[in-house]
């Protein structure tokens, strides 16, 4: 738990007071530190905070040094929210606080509420009320967020969020994009206000040196409701803090590993291939020699001389030259065994495929317990359980029969074995070409966050993905993804996600700061891609594998859409409008062109462009079209999305595919200074030849062919942001 000189959390819980269960979101040891205590902390900090006054309860709360109106508020058990038990009183006259002091206190007695004091305050004269929170993610730590404040704050729900710690163009790209700020900017007459007050507020509660680093983990919960802002400044009218002094910290993260041998080990074993009848562990055994492994591959049995032609030996330790890498497909009640061995063997990474942990209950969570504790100390890293390891075709890694030999710059980490397999199948035939791909299961030792962190610096990979259903390291997840911010590409597939949240009290921020907010605020921190299908995730990491090298023209922006006109064209500028991309309209002089080159009779030259592709138009007929465009005087564009009509090739036409086919490779002849994504619709219609001839050409070229517009649209729009971001 860090703390500061100024405000150590042993300081804070001196005066606190302990929260009822229901106040505590049913968590004991949590405390709620009194509002003017808090205040203090803000003032320290810089945070403007009324003129006040402050007294014990019995005490006279001298009131004469502030200018009227005040605002009375008490303090102390039970007055979380203080307005629902009628702690507060607006409007009154320094004059008239002893007699309201007395009201307030006879009328909190009467509800079995003693207050520990009564805090005065000079009254705001008012201004734009917003919200700033903060709580403690049970993923990723502290997360704050900014909203628009008093009796709007859930009603409206214009609020946005980022992790902390915010740096000082996180909290300006806040104050400056969250829902509520065009009310900042002037409305209705009223002047802009100072929004550099308010990023300056941010900094004092979440920034490298605010109030959430000096508390540290015993922060469960901070709001400010309202903060108000005006033309002269930011003013935190109310505050709360909620700790839990006695907060679990973090887990300390594992020493460095270096995964070379992961993704090529030089020697590999099976454990539970039988010679009786097929198991997982044949497979396996089945997977590497299709993937070339003679020499180095060793079955482990205690009796037999060979498994499926693959030499056996007793155990760990008899594996000639040491073990690098040991799967683990023996019944679950075996598996600590087989793993102690491996550890006391030296063996540098165990890859646990079998099932039935801690997702089977309270009795698989015991037996996990064993298996990680059969390797914590020890040199050895495990894999699993309940997973489907590694794959990696340059160093011979495999966890299915038939895999592609053909390696590449895309890495995946992935929570699923089974969507791990279809990352690995799905993904080939849509030429993605996977480098590393690691299915982690439960995770008990080896992590997302690791891995993540290891191929940011990885040579080999340029591209990654994660399916993610929950993380026990989450904090070191956002480190690396900080990382690899701006170096390399990191689109993330979620699932689960009702198993994570805030760990918050009953909030207003709390209620707000769910999951999916949660994740969105760590994208916006990092970088990171969201997507919610797989076929959304193949298709941005395959965009990004082939358009890995592509730097954009001088000026290029937005996205030129090309294709038959009509309802397509419509319904494409949707899926961009809804992907957040922007289809920049053509110059003026561009149209002109293009109408004398013979485009645009009946049709659109603006964007999209309307171009009559089909069977019965001439070879180069959209290469033609772009010309003028994209020539090294037109107007440049980050991304060109060309959409066709498969069926049209068989409604009008005889030569099947075959005219679309040398369309698109005129079209990639031409090398055109642009990011291109080709959208076939109605591509099942294709069938025998055809689709051959289809996917040969995908195959050969790498373009990226989507069979709709969403799809299209999101891995461009997954490139776009990485580029907004590129170092």
């Amino acid at each position: 738990m860090t703390s500061s000189a100024t405000s150590p959390v042993s300081d804070l819980v001196t005066g606190a007071v302990a929260l009822s269960s229901a106040e505590a979101g049913g968590v004991a040891g949590r405390v709620s530190v009194p509002e003017p205590r808090v205040k203090a902390l803000l003032a320290q900090r810089g945070v403007v905070v009324p003129r006040s006054a402050t007294a014990a309860r019995g005490d006279r709360v001298d009131a004469s040094a502030l200018t009227g109106p005040v605002v009375l508020k008490a303090f102390g058990p039970g007055l979380l929210h203080k307005s629902d038990v009628g702690a507060v009183r607006l409007g009154l006259a320094p004059a008239e606080v002893d007699e309201a002091v007395a009201a307030m206190d006879a009328a909190l007695a009467a509800r079995g509420i003693t207050p520990d004091g009564f805090l005065v305050e000079e009254q705001h004269p008012g201004g734009t009320e917003l919200i700033v929170g903060v709580v403690r993610d049970a993923t990723f730590g502290h997360v704050l967020l900014l909203g628009l404040g008093g009796v709007a704050t859930e009603l409206l729900g214009l609020h946005a969020l980022r992790v902390a710690p915010l740096s000082e163009d996180d909290a300006r790209a806040l104050v400056e994009g969250f829902p509520g700020a065009p009310l900042l900017s002037g409305a209705r007459g009223r002047a802009p206000v100072d929004t550099e007050a308010l990023v300056r507020l941010l900094l004092a509660v979440a920034g490298p040196d605010g109030l959430v680093a000096a508390v540290g983990d015993a922060l469960v919960e901070f709001e400010c409701n309202p903060v108000v802002v005006t033309p002269e400044g930011a003013t935190a009218l109310d505050a709360r803090l909620v700790l839990e002094p006695d907060a679990a910290q973090p887990a300390p993260t594992h020493p460095a590993t270096a995964f070379d041998t992961l993704f090529a080990p030089r020697t590999i074993a099976v454990a539970g291939a039988s010679t009786k009848r097929p198991s997982f562990g044949n497979r396996f055994l089945a997977g590497y020699r299709e993937m070339g492994w003679t020499d180095g591959l060793y079955a482990l049995h205690p009796s037999a001389a060979e498994v499926d032609g693959v030499p056996a030996v007793a155990g760990p330790a008899d594996v000639p030259g040491g073990l690098d890498y040991l799967v683990v497909a023996v019944p679950a009640r075996a598996v600590p065994e087989v793993v102690a061995a491996a550890a006391a063997a030296g063996t540098a990474f165990v890859h646990v495929i079998t099932g039935g942990f801690a997702e089977m209950g309270a009795e698989g969570a015991e037996l996990q317990q064993r298996v990680a504790d059969a390797v914590r100390g020890t040199g050895t890293r495990l894999i699993g359980p309940n997973c489907l390891g590694v794959f990696a075709p340059a160093g011979r890694q495999t966890f299915t029969l038939g895999a592609p030999k053909e390696g590449g710059s895309v890495a995946v980490v992935s929570q699923s074995g089974g969507l791990s397999g279809d990352l690995v199948t799905v993904g080939s035939r849509r030429g993605v070409r996977f480098g590393k791909v690691v299915s982690i299961g439960n995770a008990i030792d080896v992590t997302q966050a690791e891995l993540l962190g290891w191929l940011v610096d990885d040579p080999e990979t340029e591209v990654v993905g994660l399916y993610v259903e929950g993380t026990k390291d989450g904090r070191d997840l956002l480190a690396a993804l900080r990382r690899a911010d701006g170096h390399k590409p990191v689109v993330a597939l979620r699932g689960g996600s009702s198993v994570q949240g805030s760990a918050a009290v009953a909030s207003h921020t709390g209620s707000m700061a769910g999951a999916t907010q949660v994740w969105e605020a760590v994208a916006e921190a990092t970088g990171l891609t969201l997507v919610e299908t797989l076929e959304d995730l193949v298709a941005g990491l395959g965009y990004l594998q082939h358009h890995r090298h592509h730097v954009p023209a001088p000026g290029a922006e937005g996205v030129l859409v090309i294709g038959l006109g009509g309802g397509a064209s419509v319904l494409a500028t949707d899926a961009c409008d809804r992907a957040g991309l922007t289809l920049t309209p053509l110059r003026d002089g561009l149209r002109e062109t293009l109408r004398d080159n013979g485009f645009g009779a009946g049709t659109s030259v603006a964007n999209p462009l309307e171009v009559p592709v089909g069977p019965a138009s001439p070879t180069g007929i959209v290469g033609n079209a772009l010309a003028p465009i994209l020539a090294a005087d037109g107007q440049p564009y980050l991304d060109l999305l060309v959409h066709v009509n498969v069926a049209s090739y068989y409604s009008y036409g005889t030569a099947g595919l075959a005219p679309l086919v040398a369309e698109l490779q005129d079209l990639v002849a031409r090398r055109y200074p642009v990011r291109l994504a080709v959208v076939t619709r109605n591509a099942d219609v294709a069938a025998g030849e055809d689709a051959d001839l289809l996917r040969r050409f995908v195959t050969d070229t790498g373009i990226r062919v989507h069979p709709s517009f969403d799809e299209a649209a999101r891995a461009i729009a997954a490139a776009q942001r990485f580029d907004a971001r590129r170092v």
